[in-house]
């Protein structure tokens, strides 16, 4: 297997619900990530493009309407789909091709343009869909999920809703100055704690909402893209993880769990990370800056425990003692996270990489983290989907 390296990123900004077409916001991510790589689009050898699940016929082939903007080649193009892991699926595809010798250059985007309101099924077959049924059955949303999870944490390890509330502060202080954020109003304690309940014990701004966004990312073994890079990043791993029987976890979009745990909480984001962690022999200790997917604030605190940051039940404390600012031992989510940012289904997993690429690079101005060498994303997805990349410069 070959070395590859990132050597392109582009963001199209994160925002709300629009009527604008989704590959539009593709091109501006993809324009972005062939300049930032001083590379002609007839040099990308093959495309692996994330499925806009809510965009029909045109979401499920994302990568030819792409093509249709910057010119067919004849190419392999494959769209893929792994609901919010869906970015992380692309980049390992690009990753693997690359790395295989399959092709010297390839390209991973997504591009995501979210319905108002709660993410909802995504068709109305009830035979074939189950996710039709939870939602027929018992109407429950996303955020009924990890309120029911934060609940259990609360009651096992003291969670308070003064620590949910902290880490919303934390976030949108990085979020006010990241220039890709959607929300960059910060906020104090008492205004988080304020706010209305959406799912006792989460808060409105403790949740984070639906968005559309793009993202993209050029990955290479030609070693003359990577000579002329700006500060090439290297790939040490990318994996994807799926569910192991018996977690603990009330995973979206069944209606219960296990009562007796036979595996891990989140069992595919611990799997995604822990193969992550051998295939590039580095180590949780070795991680200079996280990106993690902090759809709400109880997930902020408990990816810290599944992915091996520290035990469990140990993360408020990682937090109240400031260990996850920058400047502290762990640097957690610089950019704001999905609490400023928002989903972006298959775009999201792509911009948490290029967030960490950035810091690797010096480019993230007050949020930088000094001397950051080694960082990882990771994120998941609906029915036990997962992904975890760990990068170096």
């Amino acid at each position: 297997m070959r070395d590859v390296y990132i050597v392109g990123t582009g963001i199209h900004p994160w925002m709300g619900f629009s009527e604008q077409v989704f590959a539009d916001f593709a091109a501006v991510a993809v324009d972005g990530a062939l300049k930032d790589a001083n590379v002609e689009w007839h040099k990308i050898q093959s495309i692996m493009a994330g499925i806009f699940i809510y965009g029909g016929n045109a979401g499920h082939l994302s990568g030819q309407y792409l093509e249709s903007i910057f010119g067919e080649t004849g190419i392999p193009v494959v769209n893929v789909y792994n609901a919010c892991a869906t970015g992380s699926a692309a980049i390992r595809m690009a990753y693997n091709s690359v790395a295989a010798g399959e092709t010297d250059t390839a390209l991973a985007f997504g591009a995501d343009v979210s319905p108002k309101g709660f993410l909802t099924a995504k068709s109305d077959n009830a035979v074939q869909d189950r996710d039709v049924i939870r939602w027929k059955m018992g109407g429950m949303p996303n955020p009924i999920y990890w309120a029911l999870e934060c609940r259990k944490r609360m009651a096992k390890y003291d969670t308070t809703e003064e620590d949910l509330a902290l880490v919303k502060v934390l976030m949108s202080e990085y979020g006010a100055k990241n220039p890709h954020a959607r929300f960059k109003k910060t906020y104090s304690v008492e205004e988080v704690l304020n706010s209305v309940y959406v799912c006792d014990p989460l808060r409105l701004y403790e949740i984070c909402p639906v968005s559309t966004g793009a993202a993209a990312v050029i990955v290479t073994a030609d070693r003359e893209l990577i000579d002329k890079a700006d500060h090439p990043v290297k790939i040490n791993a990318t994996t994807m993880g799926s569910a192991m029987y018996g977690d603990p976890t009330i995973r979206i979009s069944a209606l219960s769990c296990p009562s007796v745990p036979e595996a891990p909480m989140l069992s595919e984001s611990y799997s995604a990370s822990r193969q992550a962690y051998e295939k590039s022999g580095i180590g949780p200790e070795d991680i200079d800056v996280l990106e993690l997917p902090d759809n709400s604030s109880w997930h902020y605190l408990v990816y810290l425990e599944t992915c091996g940051f520290c035990k469990e039940g140990e993360a408020d404390r990682m937090l109240r003692d400031g260990l996850t600012r920058i400047g502290g031992k762990l640097p957690v989510n610089p950019s704001g996270g999905f609490s400023s940012h928002g989903e972006a289904l298959s775009a999201q997993a792509l911009w948490q990489v290029i967030e960490c690429a950035n810091q690797l690079r010096g480019r993230c101005g007050d949020r930088q983290v000094e001397g950051a060498k080694v960082a990882m994303a990771q994120t998941y997805g609906l029915m036990g989907n997962s992904g975890t990349t760990i990068m170096s410069i």
